[in-house]
């Protein structure tokens, strides 16, 4: 009998031929991205109009930059100041739901300090804290309802509550 060797298998070759696959699919994705880059910088700087990119005589050929926008997402100091406080008294009790440290410096109330509370979730803070953080975001902090009083009132009824549901006919 005769002792014969088993086939060798090309598991080297069949390693590389992952890699390269691999490879090849990681340089096409690259590719793909940077081409849609190019494509996004070339048409952002192809929609000023027909302008020369921003570059103004009257500056020596300095490039200009667009006046910054500002956007006011807080209150004005009258509608801020328009919420009521309170001087927090020795026993240091507070309306209902809030607890005994400001969430918003995470300090807890002294007494003789104020406090200033929002009308329509009656959570408490520290009149300051509150204040500056009215000014920067319209929003309670806690439960982020808007304090703001609607200019427009709410409809008491809509159009479908004025109808009467079919269930009140009788057979």
């Amino acid at each position: 009998m005769s002792s014969a060797n088993p086939p060798e298998t090309t598991n080297g070759a069949n390693l590389g031929y992952g890699i390269a696959i691999a490879v090849g699919i990681l340089v096409l994705i690259s590719t793909i991205m940077l081409a849609s880059y190019v494509c996004v910088r070339v048409k952002a700087s192809g929609s000023d109009g027909g302008s020369d990119g921003g570059i103004d005589s009257a500056t020596n050929g300095h490039q200009t930059l667009p006046e910054p926008t500002v956007v006011m997402v807080g209150l004005d100091k009258p509608i801020i100041e328009s919420y009521p406080k309170l001087i927090l008294g020795e026993s240091k009790r507070l309306p209902r739901p809030n607890n005994d440290i400001c969430s918003i410096c995470l300090s807890e109330y002294l007494p003789k300090e104020t406090i200033r509370y929002l009308p329509d979730c009656k959570h408490c803070f520290h009149a300051d804290c509150i204040d500056e953080w009215l000014r920067m975001s319209a929003t309670c902090p806690i439960c982020r309802n808007s304090p703001v009083p609607s200019v427009v009132p709410t409809p008491v009824a809509t159009p479908l509550s004025e109808l009467v549901p079919l269930a009140f006919h009788a057979r």
